[in-house]
């Protein structure tokens, strides 16, 4: 055997490997969703098989009204978001202003601090300004947070985009919110994807703030918080609605990669590297 095709096929054996490796936690939740009397995880598979867990779903919790919370939270913040980093990546990539670098550093800071740190600071501001049992307080928090980290990434990506288009369209009379409008952002369309994905991920899987500042009412809670009180609260220990509602709740988030796969894919790799 040629050493290419052998390292070709180690390649494909890896990759092989790696994908079941994925998919497998997956799958085992799907029999799971599909398992009958499931109330504990010991078993490997089921030995019973059944639809029931997800007619119940639809029809003993709140399962869509949950679910549809999650979607209208994560829009809102992909939006959001897709604002607030636009505008944020076009003053650090092409303003020049004192401080510049110390608050981009100060951006960097804030990643290395848990997300625990500031929960006790967080719910004392929502509680000051009666955000608490309101979705408008995790679009705050989440736009915020999300942003922060997708800020850093997508600097990069308006790094690499010439300087002399900016100045060719204000010797045109263009103005600043005219060029990144109508010139800089049509070009960081494939990083705005990856923008508004993660930021729209990241709130719609957010469990730790959504738990602490959505604590009345089982009809205003997200998803991921609502899937909790699955197997610890009012509706007892039964892990298979639990799986069924997580098979559910990963559609959305399938059926967005796969739709936005090409720009997501094409918006990290060329913000990887700034020319």
């Amino acid at each position: 055997m040629k050493p290419s095709l052998l390292r070709k096929t180690g390649t494909h054996l890896a990759l092989m490997l790696l994908a079941g490796l994925v998919l497998l936690p997956f799958l085992y939740v799907l029999l799971i969703s599909f398992g009958q009397g499931v109330v504990g995880i010991g078993a490997a598979v089921p030995e019973a098989f059944t639809a029931d867990n997800y007619r119940r779903l639809f029809s003993e919790t709140l399962y869509l009204q949950w679910l549809s919370n999650s979607l209208v939270i994560s829009l809102v913040t992909a939006l959001a978001a897709l604002v607030l980093v636009s505008v944020s990546v076009y003053v650090f990539s092409r303003l020049r202003f004192a401080g510049k670098e110390h608050l981009f550093q100060g951006l960097l800071l804030i990643q290395v601090f848990p997300l625990t740190l500031s929960m006790v600071s967080l719910f004392k501001l929502f509680v000051a300004l009666g955000l608490i049992n309101r979705m408008e307080s995790l679009m705050l928090v989440n736009t915020v947070l999300s942003s922060a980290g997708l800020i850093l990434m997508a600097k990069g990506y308006f790094d690499t985009i010439p300087i002399e288009l900016d100045e060719a369209a204000a010797m045109d009379g263009a103005g600043r919110l005219t060029i990144l409008r109508r010139i800089l952002l049509p070009l960081a369309k494939p990083m705005l994807t990856v923008v508004a994905l993660q930021s729209f991920v990241l709130s719609y899987n957010e469990y730790v703030i959504a738990s602490a500042v959505m604590n009345q009412g089982l009809g205003a809670i997200p998803l991921a918080v609502g899937l909790q009180s699955m197997i610890q609260g009012q509706f007892g220990t039964n892990w298979a609605l639990y799986c069924a509602g997580a098979v559910v709740g990963s559609l959305p988030m399938l059926a967005l990669f796969y739709a936005l796969q090409k720009y997501f894919v094409g918006g990290l790799t060329d913000g990887s590297v700034k020319s």
